[in-house]
């Protein structure tokens, strides 16, 4: 069995979802903020070029899909910062590969994210 590590979140949606899906599940919705939300998914100001904004345990993620495939993936965190370039079929495809990348980037088994905020 693998332990859970992190601060438990169920939002009220997730509470009725998975009474439904548990048996005898008495679950109470969490107050904190989600540990990754969605915060936009607009064109570009600059181009009209597809962007995300996520935020990640208080971490700021920000890809912008290029018409080449050659898009743009950025973290932002306070006073740190770091980007990179990843090449993407599609939107689905930029956000996983963002995501691989921040994880890979901010390895909780190697550092603690909570130490960049």
């Amino acid at each position: 069995m693998t332990h859970f590590v992190g601060k438990h979140f169920i939002s009220k949606a997730g509470a009725e979802e998975l009474a439904n899906l548990r048996v005898n599940a008495s679950i109470k919705p969490t107050a904190d903020p989600a540990p990754i939300e969605m915060l936009a998914r607009v064109p570009s100001d600059e181009c009209g070029c597809p962007e995300e904004l996520w935020r990640v345990d208080g971490i700021l993620l920000l890809f912008h899909l290029e018409e080449d495939g050659d898009s743009d993936a950025f973290l932002f965190s306070g006073d740190w910062e770091d980007e990179t370039t990843i090449k993407a079929r599609n939107l689905d495809d930029l956000r996983a590969k963002a995501f691989q990348w921040f994880a890979e980037k901010l390895n909780p088994e190697e550092r603690d994210c909570r130490d960049l905020l």
